[in-house]
């Protein structure tokens, strides 16, 4: 007992020691760049900002997270200092700062220390937890899956479910909640883009097992982000279920990994035509429609690496595009001029009634929708990253935000798209309004720092073009059918944030 207080006041000491070090070396390293502090947030509890952190979990329960955040950014202006249980974190919207971190200075900044020791009992190393020549092999291993071909292919598939999906539309029309039956469609195509068998949530067929797989990839899912919120306190989050919970969509993965281990066998065995193997119950895949899975075994032997990238995989689909076009059909509902305008431009394509992809892309009026929607309602409306090493932004410090920030090593990065797509100064006086039409003003600007719905750089979604070209083809396919869209509620879009944003209210409309 008598050598165990030296040690602790030692361990003190060497501690305060090596912080005031580290004060005095950024303090320094911040001057000689010309670096000046940003504007920081006015903390009750400046050493662990534990009121930020209540405060914030408390908005996001009552579903206030974003409007909340508009109102931070609107006082403490576009760059601003928060405390993250002790950690600094830079909350920015400044179109330079962002083009920093996801572009010109990419190679400083990454996700993992946040995000793989919160998520690794979940679904381990891979495209969403990992930085540097991990994210690079796992981003090569998924790209192939996501090219044009295997899109394309995807839409015949897609149209299948989309039917089954309009026959749940009332025929009189009565009214309906879009967004239900496209969470519904998308649960669907998802899991057979991903797995190669559907969830059958449209013909009301899916198993006991793939019903709870999905439960638990939820309970998963939703305590994953809860440890990552907790930050160096995850180690708090002791729950039985969550660990449950993820050996369940573990079994689940591995039964389908061994499927596709055994197609790669058969591939590589040179028992195979156009990928198709001929006596099991894989037979039904050919190199048009097999499924992402498929495809990463054909790259890789690893049953672990196929689990965590198709886990993953799932992470970032769950409800994407099935999130887009409620939010499409929420605003066209409530704009009839715009729908009518959108179905005379679909209309003007004859009797091809499924355009090919490229048209798809190339339709104006419904392409100006579709990145206004997702203006107004980005589907990932928060992104964050942290400092690998020290670096700096270029813009956000000084009394009017015009100098460089400095930035130490474990610095947190925050910004939104939901407050950057919405920013007068970028988008003008009506930046809350729903208008395609502003997309024609100036159509040759570049916009890659002013809106992001995706990302943007080389983290930017691999998914992308996938999102867009369904998107399209669903709206496509529905406004074409039905002559009108109606609303049938009347409350305003209210977004419950979780991995992805939705509405809280759903979409309530009535097709005729």
């Amino acid at each position: 007992m008598a050598l165990l207080l030296p040690v602790l006041v030692t361990g003190i000491c060497l501690f305060f020691t090596y912080h005031i070090y580290r004060y005095l070396q950024n303090l320094y390293l911040a001057r000689s760049n010309g670096c000046l502090p940003p504007r920081r947030y006015p903390h009750r509890d400046p050493f662990l900002g534990l009121d930020f952190f209540f405060e914030t979990g408390k908005i996001f329960s009552e579903n206030r997270y974003l409007p909340e955040l508009l109102a931070r950014y609107k006082t403490y202006g576009p760059t601003f200092q928060t405390n993250l249980f002790g950690t600094p974190s830079i909350n920015t919207i400044e179109p330079e700062n962002l083009q920093a971190v996801y572009s010109s200075d990419f190679r400083s900044w990454g996700v993992e220390p946040l995000r793989l020791p919160a998520q690794d009992p979940f679904c381990g190393r891979g495209f969403i937890t990992t930085d540097g020549a991990a994210w690079e092999h796992s981003r090569a291993l998924l790209k192939p899956g996501f090219n044009r071909a295997n899109i394309v292919a995807g839409l015949e598939g897609l149209g299948e479910a989309l039917e089954k999906m309009m026959n749940k539309i009332p025929s009189d029309g009565g009214t309906v909640d879009l967004q239900a039956l496209f969470f519904d469609l998308y649960l669907d195509t998802s899991t057979e883009f991903l797995f190669g068998e559907s969830y059958g949530a449209l013909s009301n067929s899916s198993s006991k097992e793939s019903q709870a797989f999905m439960d638990a990839f939820d309970h998963a899912m939703f305590g994953s982000g809860f440890r990552i919120a907790l930050g160096p306190f995850k180690f708090l989050y002791r729950n039985s279920k969550w660990r449950e919970a993820c050996k369940i969509t573990h079994a689940f993965a591995d039964r389908y990994v061994q499927k596709a281990l055994e197609y790669r066998q058969n591939v590589m065995s040179g028992a195979s035509q156009d990928y198709k193997a001929d006596n099991n119950d894989i037979s039904h895949f050919t190199s048009r429609n097999k499924p992402l899975l498929y495809h990463l075994a054909l790259q890789t032997s690893s049953p672990l690496t196929l689990r965590n990238e198709i886990i993953q995989t799932l992470m970032a689909a769950q409800g994407t595009t099935a999130a887009l076009l409620s939010n499409v059909f929420f605003l066209l509902a409530r704009h009839p001029a715009v729908y009518a305008k959108l179905r005379q431009e679909i209309l003007a394509l004859g009797d091809d009634d499924e355009p090919d992809f490229d048209r798809l892309l190339h339709l104006k009026y419904l392409q100006n929708i579709l990145k206004e929607t997702l203006r107004l309602h980005p589907i990932f409306p928060q992104m964050n990253r942290i400092a690998l090493h020290p670096t700096t932004l270029p813009r956000g410090g000084g009394p009017h935000g015009t100098a460089p920030l400095y930035i130490p090593m474990g610095t947190v990065f925050d910004t939104s798209a939901h407050v950057l797509h919405r920013q007068p100064s970028i988008w003008g006086p009506d930046a809350d309004a729903f208008n395609p039409d502003r997309w024609d003003a100036d159509p040759d600007r570049d916009m890659r720092w002013y809106y992001m719905p995706f990302g943007a750089g080389p983290r930017a979604c691999v998914g992308k073009w996938k999102a867009l070209g369904e998107a399209a083809f669903v709206v496509v396919r529905v406004v074409r059918r039905y002559g009108a869209c109606e609303s049938r509620d009347g409350r305003e879009w209210r977004g419950r944030v979780m991995l992805t944003s939705r509405n809280l209210g759903g979409c309530w409309v009535g097709l005729s």
